[in-house]
């Protein structure tokens, strides 16, 4: 089949949540199928990394979101209706790409990664498409509503229901939905009942993410993300503000490093707490987690499952995560991973890995086990799979006839 691939960013390097799953769903997809990828970049520099689609992608049509003007687009969202972020997002030149392709090269189904670019899709109701909502984008914003102060609250909260009526509209009119985890399934069906739904789950690359046996650092305690992006920000801040204090106590050397592109001002402030490092960019995040004793994920605004978590339990990392982080894993609390909501407790079960090395040794092993039965990207993507052939039955190879 010929497919369209629509993403929010170019789908490399494979090192954020979006791009690692687009990556492998493209690379996936493109073993039995043509896949043409039409995604937006951040800036012009995001645009090189188009030639890492290379071997997978039959084209990439990627378009630079200019700032200024996406900001414009945004401010007239607060009058017209539209959710801010995706008219933000509404670059014409990725438009009419698609349209000129659709003309040209007519596919039999188009896959949407990221509700706010559906819009790219929306003008083609004779193709199946399937909508990759992840998350629902909503109950983010919502989220974040409850712990902004005036008047971003008011704005979040604003974008939060209209985001909400437009993935109803997204749902309704395209032929499948996707989530990705079962929690984000209860959310979808009690949020956008009657709209055909499947969950198809995120994976970790077990061969890049392994174990490398690296000497670990004493009590050294490791966090990766894109650190402008706010849940992650949120954090990091509240682990060093209230849990790090905690875990020093008991054991004075710990220390903990921020793995991560493009930290915030407050991100980039924790570097003055003793023992906190803040990396910036770095190319490799796997010396980091190779080197580290154990992973903290204190997300209090968490949607989905977090590719970070996948990867550091890869590398045979013991994790340590709040409640919204861990339901979005289908791993038993205990085998690799150990939950946590106040400060108090989360850092009780940082301290108790940190002196009991039998401990540390169980819940390592048992982190890469977890992964490698549940988390290989070839079996969750079989649920892809699945519902490209049910969407497509009958309409494949139907709608133009291909070229050579």
């Amino acid at each position: 089949m010929r497919l369209f691939f629509v993403a929010q960013r170019v789908p490399y390097p494979p090192d954020r949540g979006d791009k690692i799953t687009t990556f492998h769903e493209i690379r996936h997809l493109a073993r039995k199928h043509e896949v043409h990828v039409y995604c937006l970049a951040d800036g012009e520099e995001d645009l090189d990394n188009r030639g890492g689609l290379n071997g997978s992608a039959a084209s990439v049509h990627a378009v630079a979101v200019d700032p200024f003007r996406a900001k414009l687009r945004g401010i007239a969202a607060l009058a017209d209706g539209r959710p801010l972020s995706v008219a933000m997002l509404a670059e014409p030149a990725l438009m009419r790409a698609i349209a000129q392709g659709v003309r040209t090269q007519r596919p039999d189904a188009i896959l949407v990664y990221s509700s706010n670019v559906a819009q790219f899709a929306e003008p083609f109701a004779d193709i199946p498409r399937i909508m990759q909502f992840a998350d629902l984008d909503s109950l983010k914003w919502q989220a974040l509503a409850q712990k902004a102060v005036l008047p971003m609250r008011l704005i979040y909260a604003l974008e939060a229901r209209r985001l909400l009526a437009y993935e109803r509209r997204i749902a309704a009119a395209f032929a499948h939905s996707l989530v990705c985890t079962p929690n984000e399934e209860a959310d979808f069906r009690r949020l956008i009942p009657g709209a055909k739904l499947s969950v198809v789950g995120n994976g970790v690359d077990l061969d890049y993410f392994r174990p490398a046996g690296a000497a670990k650092a004493p009590a050294s305690l490791v966090f990766t993300g894109v650190m402008e992006y706010a849940p992650n920000v949120d954090a990091v801040c509240w682990f060093c503000a209230e849990i790090l204090p905690l875990v020093r106590r008991e054991v004075p050397q710990a220390s903990l490093t921020i793995c991560g592109s493009r930290p915030a001002k407050e991100v980039r402030q924790l570097a003055r707490i003793d023992g906190v490092t803040v990396t910036g960019w770095v190319p490799d995040v796997r010396p980091f987690l190779d080197r580290s004793t154990v992973f903290v994920a204190p997300l209090r605004i968490a949607r989905g499952i977090q590719n970070k978590v996948l990867e550091a339990m890869a590398t045979g990392l013991p994790v340590v995560c709040t409640a919204r982080t861990w339901r979005g894993t289908t791993i038993p609390q205990g085998a690799g991973i150990l939950v946590a909501d106040t400060a108090v407790d989360f850092a009780r079960e940082i301290v108790r890995l940190l002196r009991d090395d039998d401990l540390r040794f169980r819940m390592s092993s048992a982190a890469r086990a977890a992964v490698e039965a549940r988390y290989a990207w070839d079996a969750q993507l079989a649920a892809l799979d699945r519902v490209l052939a049910e969407a497509t039955e009958g309409t494949a190879g139907l709608t133009a006839p291909h070229s050579a």
